[in-house]
């Protein structure tokens, strides 16, 4: 299947994405802003550092999903696949950090449930259940964006592959044939003007005549 190289005046620079994705960018801000809420409790009830991690990755989340969102569908200008890519990267490396840390220091919480001197801790099942509930959503959200970055890498090959640019307002770059072009100064600026292809003109056959031969009919022609 060809990729489509035209697009609409301005958005040059946007890739063209499979139907559907924006349903993966919009299910990372929802994931995020339930991971934002779990850990947040976790981190005002037992300040452990997979909570932080955790809360911190998703206020990043939060951040970055309504920038990609907004680009692509609000001002062109503000689009750059570079930075996306630069996004979808670290996400995919943080939330992998993060749920799995919080999922071993849930673990740890919910071991310490049970009776002690007559007292049942009920406090450590509440904090370590909602760990492993952020940690589980933290999970689902890390896969939807190794999936991001997978459909959005083979998106932005594609669109450099068919001479795309990341700038708008960019024409597709195709390879450079016929004469090449030679710059002129105008003004301040410079204009490239084709050169004109320079024609080969074979050696002609004169024949000289001896300064010796031509010594006896220059007398003949006086004499005459």
């Amino acid at each position: 299947m060809s990729y489509v190289a035209e697009r609409v005046a301005g958005k040059e620079h946007i890739p063209l994405y499979p139907k559907g994705f924006v349903a993966v960018r919009i299910l990372q801000l929802v994931l995020g802003i339930i991971c934002l809420g779990l850990s947040a409790y976790t981190t005002s009830v037992a300040p452990i550092s997979g909570a932080v991690l955790m809360l911190f990755t998703s206020i990043v989340t939060l951040i970055s999903s309504i920038y990609i969102l907004v680009a692509h569908y609000g001002p062109p200008v503000a689009y750059n696949y570079w930075a996306i890519l630069g996004l979808d990267i670290f996400h995919a490396l943080f939330w992998l950090i993060s749920f799995a840390l919080i999922a071993s220091q849930a673990a740890i919480l919910l071991d310490y449930s049970g009776y002690s001197l007559g007292y049942y801790y009920y406090g450590y099942t509440v904090i370590g259940s909602i760990a492993a509930a952020g940690a589980g959503v933290g999970a689902i959200n890390w896969v939807a964006y190794v999936v991001a970055l997978i459909l959005h890498s083979i998106a932005l090959h594609r669109h450099r592959q068919a001479g795309l640019h990341a700038m708008p307002g960019r024409s597709p770059s195709a390879p450079a044939t016929g004469t090449p072009a030679v710059a002129t100064v105008e003004g301040d600026g410079f204009r490239m003007q084709p050169q004109q292809p320079q024609a080969y003109y074979p050696p002609q056959n004169v024949h000289e005549v001896p300064y010796q031969q031509q010594q006896p009919q220059q007398q003949q022609q006086q004499q005459q």
